[in-house]
């Protein structure tokens, strides 16, 4: 007994130091001898999360849940190790489980809110896995109407009547989430955004001599960044979360970033720009009247608009699963005449690809009238 203690106390000073490899191999070796060793299973799963070993993970926290389930306090871990092996079921399960115990863990939303989307979309082959995930996702939100992932993920899972945008905390959100693994998760997705918008704009507006103050609205990692720099006089980013532009910070390719919701800050910097790109932004916004409205604000006279958008056939726009919007072209162009634009070109694209189906949807440039 005494020999574990000691062994227990040597990986703990690895983990301390931030020896993470050490300390693993410290606890697989009790597991061996103790494969049952509340502790040893426990902080073996906590390393494993944090080094995206997601079976090993699943493995030792859902055997120290089986264990010891009285006191098992490792839920959202648990729950974001499901996720990350697509146990889109377990995921859902562990997680509200997690928000019951907890309900102030803001993590643990947050994964549900995702979870429950894989498990929407597992329903399209087993219809009762999607009335599982509705049903679940309607209790959500209707316990947590306050809390930005349950207010936004929860409705659209639910398909519960779609507030006009997603609200700014909903988004910092999930991007800050994303961020660490953000293009590698869209080069998965085959995302295609960013190269259309750079076609279509080289196509018609051939920006060759004259350099032009470009507005990336929403530049999360700064994907449109190498594509906007040579056009640029200057090119500034805005982006709600803070993850997202560290990541496009360190690309080089901005003379300025700021964190800042869309609407306001284009509307407080009016006639300064351009060309305003929007790759995959409006997407978070049902009403486009405001944001186009922000975005003719933010123009200088004969400024341009360019933007990528997720199109249906739906009356005006809806909240999809995803929690992205999908509005239908006629709203979008009726916005855009209503708000003071003309189209210059509109072309139908795939932007991604999502669970084996095409997302598709409409590439636009537009100008200020």
């Amino acid at each position: 007994m005494a020999s574990i203690e000691l062994d227990l106390e040597t990986a703990m000073d690895h983990y301390r130091e931030g020896e993470l490899d050490a300390a693993k191999a410290v606890y697989d070796e009790i597991l061996k001898s103790h494969p049952d060793n509340q502790e040893a299973l426990d902080w073996r799963g906590e390393i494993a999360i944090q080094q995206d070993e997601y079976e090993i993970a699943s493995k030792c926290l859902g055997r120290s849940k089986e264990l010891y389930p009285h006191d098992f306090d490792e839920n959202c871990k648990l729950g974001l190790a499901y996720y990350e092996l697509s146990e889109a079921e377990l995921a859902v399960d562990t997680l509200k489980e997690a928000i019951d115990l907890d309900a102030d863990d803001l993590v643990s939303h947050s994964n549900l809110g995702k979870s429950l989307y894989d498990l929407y979309n597992a329903g399209l082959t087993t219809p009762h896995l999607k009335e599982k995930a509705q049903r679940i996702a309607l209790d959500w939100v209707t316990k947590f109407p306050e809390q930005p992932d349950a207010a936004h993920m929860g409705a659209a899972v639910a398909g519960l009547p779609a507030p006009e945008r997603a609200n700014d905390a909903y988004v910092a959100d999930v991007f800050n989430d994303f961020a660490p693994d953000f293009e590698d998760k869209l080069e998965e997705l085959g995302y295609q955004a960013p190269k259309l918008l750079h076609q279509l704009l080289q196509d018609q507006l051939a920006p060759q001599g004259e350099k032009l103050s470009i507005l990336d609205a929403g530049c999360g990692t700064g994907l449109c960044g190498p594509l906007l720099r040579p056009w640029a006089s200057k090119l500034h980013g805005v982006d709600l979360s803070p993850g997202m532009l560290e990541k496009a910070s360190d690309k080089g390719d901005y003379d300025a970033l700021d964190e800042a919701e869309l609407t306001g800050f284009m509307n407080e910097h009016r006639m300064q720009y351009d060309l305003v790109v929007a790759a995959d932004v409006f997407c978070y916004f049902g009403d486009l009247e405001e944001i186009f409205a922000a975005s003719r604000e933010c123009l200088k006279g004969n400024g341009h608009l360019a933007f990528s958008l997720e199109c249906k056939k739906v009356i005006n726009y809806e909240l999809h699963a995803s929690g992205r919007y999908s509005h239908s072209e006629d709203y979008v162009l009726n916005c855009l005449r209503k708000t003071g634009f003309n189209l210059i070109r509109k072309e139908q694209a795939v932007l991604r690809w999502e669970y084996g189906s095409e997302v598709n949807g409409i590439i636009v440039l537009a100008q200020k009238a």
